[in-house]
């Protein structure tokens, strides 16, 4: 019986360590992935033709102006300046996350996204934190995929 256990043992993180192999060799780092002017984070593209880009803020005097509509709308313009940099437009978007830092202002993002995407909208989370980077309100970070 404990012979068994440790030979299912050894196959799982046989596996495993396959597994992660097979995702670290469709993972190519560009360039891009570096920090810019615009973002200290960067964009990931995988071999699957998916197109990974980090949290957006908006600029810090949006962010210490500007209200959440505002800041989503600037976050948003940020998602698409680095999708169009990696030839994808607004509708090739997939899914976004949402970090808020006061989930009471949830239809202020809604409303602005109503605003920014015309006709289909991405898949959305909105996920509520405590605090972002440049006391901003809302950064956003998304999914696209080339076509």
């Amino acid at each position: 019986m404990a012979e068994s256990r440790t030979r299912t043992r050894k196959t799982v993180e046989s596996v495993e360590q396959n597994e992660q192999r097979n995702v670290d060799s469709t993972v190519t780092r560009y360039e891009s992935d570096q920090p810019t002017d615009r973002s200290v984070y960067g964009t990931r593209r995988q071999d699957s033709q998916l197109v990974f880009f980090d949290g957006q803020t908006p600029d810090r005097e949006t962010a210490r102006s500007g209200g959440v509509r505002e800041q989503t709308r600037d976050a948003l313009d940020r998602v698409r300046t680095m999708a169009a940099e990696s030839g994808l437009e607004p509708d090739d978007l997939l899914r976004t996350t949402v970090y808020l830092a006061e989930m009471d202002e949830l239809p202020a993002v809604k409303r602005a996204y109503a605003e920014f995407f015309d006709g289909q909208r991405p898949s959305r989370t909105v996920v509520g934190v405590s605090s972002l980077p440049n006391d901003a309100a809302v950064q956003i970070e998304a999914t696209g995929v080339k076509r």
